[in-house]
């Protein structure tokens, strides 16, 4: 969920955090939620009211991982696959330069001093967050990455890619975030409507800052101004080391990836009110969930490298 953050959020992540340390021994688990009403809000990077009530539910992962029992409103379901258990990840060096299937459209290295052409800066306070300010000065290109910056006045960076909006894709991030105990500043790795319509949105990687040893994956399918259906995929792993996360959508499926592994995906044909189906856009971002400040300037996300893929 980008581009937005509430108190309750943060509350809603102390949760999630909880019950993955109930299943330390599993690495993966399926949440599914559904809400009764609709939730709008204005398509606006700087100032967009994220407010959602999650109701979790968790149980270690066997070998072949079964959903969650339906309700009798029969919502969509999350499929987890065990996600592979990496040693040391290390960073690479550049994206894949293909993949079955798959042609490459777009990588950024950050190579510069700058950011690239077709990046844009976060800038604004969100709507119902009290505890940041998006600024372009906390968004710094330099040693061949990006670095999103974290201040004790709450200033936090985000940045878009506008230069490839695209209806379908692989989209790979490599990223690290900051061991920050004590403080909850969200990263966030996203795809968000080219158009101003919301949802629909592809969260493939949202974590609730802290130590970082997991993160949420979520699917909005909308349809615009309907939010009210959302499936969720929580992964253990620790997001301080360097992962590269990234989303497969086509027309049928979304799958959520970590260093090239499934960790959840979620099917076209599973009572979905709509699918995503419009050009949407690669953002990255960081927020501060809670009212706890960095003592000085922080660097909260690094991030390597991003790669954009089209359907053959």
């Amino acid at each position: 969920m980008g581009r937005h953050r509430t108190r309750e959020r943060g509350r809603i992540f102390a949760l999630a955090a909880a019950l993955v340390a109930l299943v330390l021994a599993a690495t993966i688990m399926a949440v599914v939620h559904s809400r009764a009403s609709a939730v709008a809000r204005r398509p606006v990077r700087s100032a967009v009211t994220r407010h959602a009530s999650l109701s979790l539910r968790a149980s270690a992962a066997p070998s072949t991982p079964s959903p969650a029992p339906a309700p009798a409103t029969s919502p969509p379901t999350a499929t987890r696959t065990p996600t592979a258990r990496p040693g040391t990840p290390t960073v690479s060096a550049s994206p894949p330069g293909s993949l079955p299937g798959w042609r490459l459209v777009y990588r950024q290295n950050f190579d510069g001093s700058s950011l690239p052409p077709g990046w844009e800066a976060y800038e604004g306070h969100p709507n119902n967050d009290p505890y940041s300010t998006w600024d372009p000065a906390n968004d710094v290109v330099g040693g061949g990455e990006l670095h999103l910056l974290a201040t004790p006045s709450g200033g936090a960076g985000g940045v878009g890619y506008r230069g490839n909006a695209q209806t379908y894709g692989i989209f790979l991030v490599r990223i690290k975030c900051d061991y920050e105990p004590g403080l909850q500043m969200s990263d966030i790795a996203l795809l968000w409507p080219d158009r101003s319509a919301w949802p629909p949105e592809i969260d493939f990687f949202e974590d609730h800052g802290g130590t970082r040893s997991g993160y949420m994956a979520t699917l909005h399918p909308g349809p615009a101004g309907d939010n009210s259906h959302q499936v969720h995929v929580l992964v253990t792993n620790n997001a301080t080391q360097w992962h590269t996360y990234g989303v497969k959508w086509t027309p049928t499926s979304i799958t959520f990836t970590i260093d090239g592994h499934p960790a959840g995906s979620v099917i076209s044909s599973t009572g979905l009110p709509a699918w995503p189906d419009i050009p949407m856009n690669l953002d990255l971002q960081s927020q501060n969930l809670g009212s706890a400040q960095p003592s000085h300037t922080i660097e909260t996300m690094t991030i390597d490298w991003i790669a954009e893929y089209a359907l053959r």
